[in-house]
């Protein structure tokens, strides 16, 4: 009897929703059809710490689901300290990362002009701003993990297993008419006890990273084609004021940034905040009049035995290439003399 109730409960809730991101299903699949395998999960704990070069738990789900729509990349932990070296914030090469050296990253098909945080849209929720992506990927790389604009392949993606609204920094001009964002890089250390501000991260990105738009976009769908060129972009990163506050309230991840109560009042707009709720697996994310429906991995702990998993196809970093090479030729039994000239 209470799982028909449950049941019951979960339809007429549904029965409402106008809105379903990303797009992976038919438009002639019916409403049920969306629904019918969702199973709203309790909330997980959130974790206490989580450290983005340490390989503790199987991201097999993410390989399998991305490699289709993109390329893995075999790269080592000092490669992504040296990208990041001339930007500001914790740096990793200190820590001790344990006996794995490498790792993957994750490069979308994209145009070559793409930036993370881009097709979608924004929601106000119960725990800040919740970024809705248009992608298909978009569940598992914009509400897990770090970006970085890689010199060498462009913007990639580290897997990460902390669950978030959205990983990224805000600006907003002074005069209050434009809101901006850049995704977090890996020098973001997540600490819930500390959460991650202007004061444990304070990394530079390139002014061409931010992604600038004026209220009224903001309040709507978002594309390339509707954020400001790169020179008005510059020109608003000089004259904004940083916020940087991702934190935990309540024992949940929050990301807070644009003032809600200055952008009603700016747009004429009234934002409801919506209750965050999470589904399991990668099934779409559904908004309703009042909430929001998202899918949340659930990631299974590697132990000391576990060998590294990895993806079905990568492609390796010359550095890898190089220190794979000379393991092997340390392996080579040695040459056994003849005694012949």
């Amino acid at each position: 009897m209470y799982l028909i109730l449950k049941n019951i409960r979960f339809f007429l809730f549904f029965l409402p929703l106008y809105v379903i991101y990303p797009q992976q299903n038919s438009s002639n699949d019916s409403l049920l059809d969306k629904i019918r395998d969702i199973e709203i999960a309790l909330d997980a704990p959130v974790e206490s710490e989580e450290n983005l070069f340490m390989n503790t738990v199987s991201f097999q789900s993410f390989y399998d689901v991305l490699l289709p729509m993109g390329e893995w990349i075999q790269i080592t932990k000092e490669d992504i300290d040296e990208e990041m070296s001339d930007g500001e914030g914790e740096g990793y090469s200190s820590l001790n990362y344990g006996d794995e050296e490498f790792l993957f990253i994750w490069k979308p098909s994209v145009e070559n002009n793409w930036r993370p945080y881009v097709n979608g849209k924004w929601e106000y929720t119960d725990r800040g701003w919740l970024w809705i992506s248009s992608d298909k990927w978009g569940n598992q790389t914009f509400n897990y993990g770090r970006w970085w604009n890689s010199p060498k392949y462009g913007w990639v993606w580290l897997p990460g297993y902390t669950w978030a609204p959205a990983w990224v920094r805000w600006k907003v001009s002074n005069d209050g008419n434009y809101v901006g964002w850049v995704a977090l890089s890996p020098k973001a250390k997540w600490r819930s006890e500390e959460g991650i501000t202007e004061k444990n991260y304070n990394y530079k990105n390139k002014e061409g990273d931010w992604v600038f738009v004026d209220n009224n976009t903001f309040t709507g769908d978002i594309a390339a084609n509707n954020v400001l060129n790169n020179e008005s972009s510059n020109k608003l990163i000089q004259n904004s004021k940083t916020i940087t506050d991702i934190k935990t309230d309540d024992d949940i991840i929050v990301n807070n940034g644009p003032d809600v109560n200055t952008l009603e009042n700016k747009t004429g707009k009234k934002f409801n905040r919506k209750k965050l709720r999470f589904g399991s697996g990668h099934n779409n994310t559904m908004i309703g009049g009042n909430e929001v429906v998202i899918g949340r991995e659930s990631f299974e702990k590697k132990d000391n035995n576990s060998s590294l998993v990895k993806p079905n196809k990568y492609r390796k970093s010359e550095r890898v290439k190089k220190m794979i090479k000379k393991r092997q030729g340390k392996k080579k039994p040695p040459r056994i003399k003849t005694g012949r000239p």
